[in-house]
């Protein structure tokens, strides 16, 4: 008797790593990932995402990395998702998704039925913004932005260790906030939105018409054709000092430079975190950005910004997502539209 249960206390006692579950959801993939608590990967999942049962692809990927968890010993404690949209991040509910249909909005609800664990459920952009504030390029700053541009532009704020939502989750969407108010049409409705200029969408259109103007450009050479333009070919033709393909990125770059000067004048964080794969573009993107941001900063004569590039890269999402399920489990989320009117 004394020696099973001995034997069962050093089984229990293996079962000593606590970490989280991690998902983020897009468009075309689900990526999740087991995060120990000091933000490493444990394990992986990826699966190709049903663009008509988002719910669905984010509890399978999480079924598969519960019984990944279980074969290394490790206790789940929470689960963190990270979703494009917008979220009610207090019910964990998907209010509005451009490219997805989730079977059952109320995510949350429907994960903790499955899996009997706290989970949290927040915008893709906030993930990140966490990841990077804890784990990443933000550590140790309390007043953390976060901006990534990939196809689009999503952003998180941090503010005295709190991420910014707003009343209704659909705060400090900066990609969104309008920098020429007779540009570029954008989906949202209006014209002239940052997402328009700085994002990989944006930058394959104005690759595009810079090609019209001058075939003769790298550009086109590495795409093959102008319907197969993307951010890549440009970064690539920009590498080998191509004048349309450089202009592209300075123009991008100038566009960033300007949202960053409203952020800091909105937010005035202590460091801007810039994530996405845009990013990968390098100097002839990041460089026309950091001036345009001094420049701007300069003329106002506020103290300046410090930019850094993320970390995490790919794996913020996931890595945040995790870090916020876990922390959200101790502190959960409260808004006053939540407490009713009237409430402090």
């Amino acid at each position: 008797m004394g020696t099973t249960g001995a034997r069962r206390r050093g089984q229990d006692e293996r079962v000593k790593t606590k970490a989280s579950i991690g998902v983020d959801i897009g468009g075309t993939g689900t990526k999740a990932a087991v995060v120990s608590e000091d933000g490493k990967i444990l394990a992986r999942a990826y699966k190709a995402t049903d663009v008509h049962a988002g719910t669905k692809s984010i509890i399978d990927s999480v079924e598969d990395l519960l019984a990944q968890a279980a074969e290394l010993e490790v206790e789940i404690q929470a689960v963190g998702v990270g979703a494009a949209g917008f979220i009610n991040a207090a019910t964990g509910t998907i209010t509005f998704a451009p490219n997805l249909v989730y079977d059952d909005p109320k995510v949350a609800e429907a994960l903790r039925g499955r899996t009997g664990l706290a989970v949290t459920v927040d915008n893709d952009a906030n993930a990140a913004a966490w990841g990077e504030y804890e784990h990443g390029a933000g550590r140790g700053s309390e007043y953390v932005a976060y901006i990534s541009m990939g196809t689009g532009v999503g952003s998180g704020f941090i503010m005295e260790g709190r991420l910014v939502r707003g009343l209704t989750g659909a705060g400090a969407e900066m990609g969104h906030t309008v920098i020429d108010a007779y540009g570029a049409q954008c989906k949202c409705g209006l014209r002239g939105c940052l997402e328009q200029y700085a994002s990989g969408q944006a930058i394959t259109r104005m690759a595009k018409e810079a090609v019209a103007k001058d075939p003769g450009s790298s550009i086109l050479a590495f795409a093959g054709s102008v319907d197969a333009i993307g951010g890549e070919h440009v970064a690539k033709a920009a590498r080998q000092y191509d004048d349309a393909a450089r202009a592209v990125l300075r123009r991008s770059g100038r566009a960033l430079g300007i949202g960053l000067s409203n952020i800091a004048n909105i937010f005035d964080p202590e460091v801007i975190v810039l994530g996405g794969g845009v990013v990968a573009a390098g100097e002839a993107f990041l460089g026309p950005a950091r001036d345009e941001l001094a420049h701007m900063t300069e003329q106002q004569r506020r103290r300046p910004i410090r930019l850094a590039v993320s970390e995490l890269k790919d794996d913020a999402g996931i890595i945040g997502a995790a870090a916020l399920g876990r922390h959200e489990a101790t502190s959960p989320i409260t808004t006053r539209a939540d407490r009713g009117p009237g409430s402090p």
